[in-house]
């Protein structure tokens, strides 16, 4: 079984100056300097615009639910790509997959980023499935608030990253 979700998250700055960033390797490289137990691979395979982020990360103990605590076979590690295409008009589109290692966890979905009041937003959309048997229903609401609990961040992330350039 699977569990769709859908959440929007909001920027402060413009589309066009959202979309110049997340498609820079210079945002994801100081989103991830220091981090330990995090991997960071990028690449621009669909030309200029875009870029491919895959990002791991183990998982540290004392972030993982009980619940997901008590069905773990050894260490908890997350993968997850984000897609983004070129944008087009004030329009930008990408899709992202996850899987987890630890307990067997897919995700996938889209991405639309596109204006809004305050300068832009994001909204995610997709879908979680966990294949747990008897507590597999009650992780998916889990994974689903790690999406967004990541999405989140890294909206923060950008708008200290924004400031601490100057910019907006």
């Amino acid at each position: 079984m699977s569990r769709k979700f859908s959440f929007t998250v909001s920027y402060s700055v413009p589309v066009e100056e959202l979309h110049r960033a997340i498609t820079s390797d210079e945002l994801w490289q100081d989103r991830f300097e220091g981090a330990e137990t995090a991997t960071l691979d990028l690449s621009h395979d669909d030309g200029p615009g875009t870029i491919r982020v895959h990002m791991t990360e183990k998982v540290r103990p004392e972030r993982i639910p009980a619940l997901v605590r008590k069905v773990l076979k050894n260490d908890l590690v997350v993968a997850r790509t984000d897609n983004w295409g070129p944008l087009d008009g004030d329009t930008a589109r990408g899709v992202f997959s996850g899987t987890s290692q630890g307990i067997t966890t897919k995700m996938s979905g889209t991405y639309e980023m596109r204006p809004a009041a305050t300068g832009s937003e994001v909204v995610v959309a997709g879908t979680v499935a966990v294949k747990v048997p008897l507590v597999g229903g009650a992780i998916e609401p889990l994974a689903e608030q790690l999406q967004r609990r990541v999405v989140e961040s890294e909206s923060k992330f950008i708008d200290y990253w924004f400031a601490s350039k100057g910019e907006s």
